[in-house]
């Protein structure tokens, strides 16, 4: 609470609480009396990586998922910062955000209007762009890893392996540079983790106490979508071989926070908040109910339509999340945006 009312305008810290106040009776209305207090700006569809777990980017998608829309016009995000002004948060994501050519500019406007800047980056592009991101008011800047070596990269990224090297050098030298209390506020690692790919997690975790990171988020994967991609490469609760692999990784000492993938069990029907607290707009306008969710034609768009957070669709995703009788969506079956608790060891 002292942080909130420090660092943000009135208006925001008013939504804030009133966001916090639904939550705490569990959404008991879908019309909802506040703003989104979260924005998922998608700046940019671009990115110059394939992996194979990216609905994005991934060659073997018939119709890749949100690709086709324009980079953000500047003019439209300062539009959508003057439409949710009470919003808290605002990430910066895609595609590669940092391929945006006016980044920096939309970092600065909205850091002016007290809103703190997320960015997730396949950190391809940090060595370029430093003596910016460490003027930059960034709150959190992940990067994501796709592998522990050159070979595990190019398998899972569909890039030149040499790239993993450029990627290291530059978390490192961000790192190494940034000022006690400077910029990025986090810097912090992220791993999403498969069946396939649990061998790899303590080296991950390894490198990133060598680069000198923050802190390590695993992150669970999404398979729903991704061709090639079977219901059991992604992690379970129930699953005894995951079990066993988090008790091995309990067991370790890791100097730095390890927040632990969050899992779903068979029978979870846990629901996201996301309707609740977030919206994602994309860079032609068009919104969506969530991060994972495409931003697209159905749901509306703010170049056209007036108080989409409280429109027909929008209500309607609040109520497939609110309605015990309705059945989860295939997407969010195996989302780990909807189980609240993320696990933390070292540290």
């Amino acid at each position: 609470m002292p942080r909130l009312i420090r660092e943000h305008r009135p208006g925001q810290i008013v939504n804030t609480l009133r966001f916090a106040y639904h939550a705490l009776r569990g959404f008991p209305v879908t019309r909802l009396p506040y703003d989104p207090n979260w924005l998922v700006l998608l700046i940019t569809a671009r990115c110059n990586l394939h992996c194979y777990m990216c609905s994005f980017r991934n060659p073997q998608c018939p119709i890749p998922i949100r690709s086709s829309f324009q980079d953000m016009p500047l003019d439209l995000f300062g539009q959508i910062l003057d439409t949710y002004p009470r919003a808290i948060v605002v990430e910066l994501s895609g595609g590669e955000p940092l391929i945006h050519p006016r980044i920096f500019e939309m970092i600065h406007l909205a850091h002016a209007r007290r809103m703190k800047v997320h960015i997730p980056s396949n950190g391809t592009l940090l060595a370029g762009k430093m003596e910016a991101l460490l003027q930059a008011p960034v709150e959190i800047l992940n990067v994501s890893f796709y592998g522990t070596d050159a070979a595990s990269f190019a398998q899972m990224t569909g890039a030149d392996g040499a790239l993993f090297d450029v990627v290291v050098q530059g978390v490192a030298e961000l790192a190494r540079r940034r000022r006690a209390g400077g910029y990025p506020r986090r810097l912090r690692t992220s791993f999403v983790c498969s069946k396939d790919n649990l061998h790899l997690v303590p080296d991950f975790i390894r490198l990133s106490e060598k680069m000198g990171v923050d802190d390590v988020k695993l992150r669970n994967l999404r398979f729903h979508d991704i061709p090639g991609l079977p219901e059991s490469t992604s992690l379970s609760a129930d699953d005894p071989e995951v079990e066993e692999f988090l008790e091995d990784l309990r067991r370790q000492h890791f100097r730095i926070p390890v927040f632990l993938p969050r899992l779903p069990r068979q029978d979870d029907q846990r629901r996201c908040d996301h309707p609740f607290r977030l919206v994602a707009i994309d860079g032609d306008g068009f919104i969506g109910p969530c991060c994972v969710k495409a931003a697209k034609r159905c749901w509306g768009n703010l170049l056209e339509q007036a108080n989409l957070w409280n429109g027909p669709a929008m209500l309607q995703a609040r109520r497939v999340q609110t309605d015990p009788n309705s059945p989860l969506p295939p997407i969010c079956r195996y989302c780990e945006e909807r189980i609240p608790e993320r696990p933390r060891l070292g540290g």
